[in-house]
């Protein structure tokens, strides 16, 4: 019954605060323009989205090492570097492969599980305004699914094309044309759960 009350109160404290914030809102917003409406609409979504950044800081002080994910990126990078073809070795989440300029020794660190593209994306959904839990829920499935995915096609690509042009190219695939690609990604996934998901009434 204790906690059953405790729950209530929360909620109605939850409830106050919301009615407050939408009253200041509309009495702060009530004689701007369309444009004007827009760039306070931004302006939140960028406050709410550096403060759900904070995440990020928390788990890079605590040093949390994702064991777990590295695992896992490692086993699913071994199996699509073997589909490809890809002649290497592998000691628990080091990929040792030999290429015709000399042999790449890869570590699959935690930089390299693609938490902080799942946290991003995680902070963008839930940053955007006005859509539902269900919708908000949706998009954060569908877009951890998708970051996996072309987080281990990024690095299988990257090892495989290491082994067939040398280690030269490397640094190139990996540091530039893939951390892109990465970002792209994450802002394709937003974009896409925003045109499709966000706000269509059939996640209402």
């Amino acid at each position: 019954m204790t906690h059953r009350l405790q729950n209530i109160k929360v909620n109605k404290n939850k409830n106050i605060l919301i009615s407050k914030w939408n009253k200041f809102e509309k009495k702060t917003t009530k004689k701007f323009t369309h444009s004007q409406f827009k760039m306070w609409d931004t302006l939140i979504f960028l406050i709410r989205f550096c403060v759900l950044a904070i995440p990020l800081h928390l788990i890079i002080w605590t040093g949390y090492d994702f064991h777990h994910i590295i695992t896992i990126t490692s086993y699913f990078t071994s199996k699509l570097l073997s589909t490809l073809g890809t002649d290497f070795f592998q000691i628990d989440n080091t990929f040792i492969i030999t290429t015709a300029t000399g042999t790449l020794i890869a570590d699959i660190i935690k930089d390299c599980s693609g938490w902080k593209s799942f946290l991003t994306l995680f902070s963008l959904i839930l940053a955007t305004r006005h859509s539902t839990i269900k919708a908000r829920a949706l998009g954060i499935i569908i877009g951890i699914f998708a970051i996996f995915i072309g987080n281990i096609f990024r690095l299988a690509t990257t090892f495989h094309l290491t082994y067939l042009k040398g280690l030269e190219i490397f640094d190139i695939t990996h540091n530039i044309l893939w951390q892109g690609g990465l970002i792209i990604l994450v802002l394709a996934i937003w974009l896409f759960w925003l045109e499709n998901i966000a706000f269509n009434k059939r996640y209402i």
